[in-house]
């Protein structure tokens, strides 16, 4: 699994340490201050599943993910900074690059968790992952028993771990916009 934009890195850590012994996780975070600090914690929790590096994913993840000798079960990116101004809507981490290199490396199965408590990010998020429909599908098309409103958005965090900024948000009263998707055609990596 690849977190990206992985912020203090403690979702990725209760993910890892919860199956620790099935999977492993990658935290992909731009600001180096956080990464050690997820670092030293991960060391202090004794994880051997969980990494994070000091990267800009936009220009990393690609080469990242095809030397890793496993498959990309899994990529999150939650709530990443919304940048406000529309000239600055370029700085925002999810563009059409990262999720082609996404879509393309995720293994067949594979799901795409987005998440946003800003609704303009969150449908900026979605409408670069619908228009890929002949690779992914929203999850309510091949798993009906995940609650979904009217829009699509998902209900419930189906990770079953709340991120940081999710429990503030919704202390704060502010609606969490989640879509989840899986990879529906089989794809090499990089190809």
């Amino acid at each position: 699994m690849v977190d990206i934009g992985s912020g203090s890195g403690r979702f990725l850590m209760w993910l890892a340490k919860r199956n620790s012994s099935s999977m492993n996780y990658l935290g992909l975070e731009i600001r180096p201050k956080l990464v050690t600090r997820a670092e030293y914690w991960i060391n202090e929790l004794g994880l051997k599943n969980a990494h994070f590096i000091s990267t800009n994913a936009m220009v990393s993840f690609q080469r990242l993910v095809c030397t890793y000798p496993g498959p990309l079960m899994l990529v999150s990116i939650l709530c990443p900074d919304p940048h406000f101004k529309k000239k600055h809507h370029k700085r925002r981490v999810l563009q059409k690059p990262l999720v082609d290199s996404i879509v393309n490396n995720l293994a067949y199965g594979g799901q795409v968790f987005i998440q946003s408590d800003v609704l303009d990010v969150a449908l900026d998020m979605r409408n670069y992952f619908d228009a890929v429909p002949d690779k992914l599908v929203h999850i309510d098309s091949v798993d009906p028993s995940l609650p979904c409103d009217g829009d699509g958005w998902v209900l419930n965090n189906p990770m079953g771990i709340r991120t940081e900024r999710e429990i503030h948000a919704e202390y704060e009263g502010c609606k969490i916009y989640r879509r989840v998707y899986k990879k529906v055609q089989h794809q090499l990596c990089g190809s």
